[in-house]
Order: C-alpha cells, then sequence, then structure tokens
C-alpha cells in the first residue's frame, strides 16, 4: 500500500494536476475581484466603490472566496445607479403631470377640485370646519387660517328635513277617470241632437207666429 502510495506520489502527472488546480482558483479569483470592481461601480456609481470591492475579494484569499462573494452579496445595492437615476426621472415625470392635471385626493389620488370639501370617488374628506368661526380649510393645517384658533371639529353631514306646509294638499290634476270620460262622451252625442231640436222648435214658433192671409172670398 505504501509503495503504490509512493509510485502515485512520484507520478509527473500530479504536480501537473495540482499546478492546473491552483492556476484555476487563482483565476477564479481574480476574475471574482474584477467582477466585484465592476458590478459595485455600476450599482453605486462610483469608481472608488468598485475598487474596495475587488480590495475586499482580494485580500480575503482564494480559501475564503466564497465567504467573501456571500458576503459581498448581501452588502452590495439592490438596483443599479442607473435604475435609481430612472425611477427618480420617472417619479418626476408622473408629479409633473400630476400638477398640470391639477389636485388629486391623497387617499385615491382621483383628481379634484380646489373648492370641494369631500372626494366623491372615495368619501375621503377634504376639509375640515374651524370650532371657532366655522370656516372650511384643507386638513393638513393645524390653525384655521380664517381667524387664527387652533380648534377644528369633525366634518359631519347635515341631513335636510322636508318642511310639510300648514293647510289642505294641493290636489294633482290627473287623467280622468273612465267613467268622466264615457259621460263627457255622451253630452258630445247628445249635444247636436239638442241643437237640432231647439232650431225646429224656433221653426215652429216662427211658423206660428206668421200670420195665416184669408181666402180669396
Amino acid at each position: 500500500m505504501t509503495d503504490l502510495l509512493a509510485e502515485t506520489l512520484a507520478s509527473p502527472l500530479i504536480p501537473a494536476i495540482g499546478l492546473a488546480v491552483g492556476a484555476t482558483v487563482v483565476a477564479l479569483w481574480l476574475a471574482a475581484a474584477w467582477w466585484a470592481y465592476r458590478d459595485a461601480a455600476r450599482r453605486a456609481g462610483s469608481a472608488y466603490v468598485g475598487l474596495l470591492a475587488s480590495a475586499w475579494i482580494v485580500l480575503s484569499s482564494p480559501f475564503l472566496l466564497p465567504l467573501s462573494l456571500a458576503v459581498y452579496g448581501m452588502a452590495r445595492p439592490q438596483h443599479t445607479a442607473a435604475e435609481h437615476r430612472s425611477r427618480r426621472l420617472v417619479a418626476q415625470l408622473v408629479d409633473q403631470l400630476e400638477a398640470a392635471d391639477g389636485e388629486r385626493c391623497p387617499s385615491c389620488r382621483s383628481t379634484i377640485d380646489p373648492t370641494w370639501l369631500r372626494c366623491p370617488s372615495c368619501a375621503t374628506w377634504l376639509a375640515q370646519p374651524c370650532s371657532h368661526c366655522g370656516g372650511w380649510s384643507e386638513r393638513s393645517l393645524e390653525i384655521c387660517p380664517w381667524c387664527g384658533s387652533e380648534g377644528r371639529d369633525a366634518p359631519l353631514v347635515v341631513q335636510l328635513q322636508p318642511v310639510e306646509v300648514m293647510g289642505q294638499p294641493r290636489k294633482r290634476r290627473g287623467r280622468p277617470s273612465r267613467r268622466q270620460a264615457s259621460l263627457g262622451e255622451t253630452r258630445d252625442l247628445r249635444q247636436p241632437w239638442r241643437v237640432a231640436g231647439m232650431a225646429d222648435a224656433r221653426a215652429a214658433t216662427a211658423d206660428a207666429r206668421t200670420p195665416i192671409p184669408a181666402r180669396a172670398r
């Protein structure tokens, strides 16, 4: 067994394999240091931060390379500097668009009118009355801008009750009933006969009043 081990170690392949493994480890170590430099500089937007990350990988030695990479992965920023700039530009653009559209509700972000007291979309109160003078102002204000008082009342909705007028209720004009309609039709049907009878009576009276001429003798 000892002879076999001695022959194996004396083989020229063992030093070559050891050299190849060592060169691979060193190459991975240097590649990790270069990657840490590029990644840190891209995420922080500064070359000095990249140099610090690369120095951390180099000082950790190849034996502690997995541990140093794990620590760097937890400490590095989650987003790159370019992503931060793009998000900031998008946020500024959104703010400009909202300012151009007008004021928005702080709760649902829907467009509102500055004179409204309550948001019609989510029913959030946009103003609050003063307990001293009763003037309405924005809810974010701690002091009433009208009288300077610090007391604020909770906004309430006043329910208006209908007022009954004293006296008899006014009758509504509706459609005539079926009986009234039939009576009206009967009157309309009888009217021509009544007019015709009155005309005949007047004609008979006129004939009676006319003197009859005497017969010739």
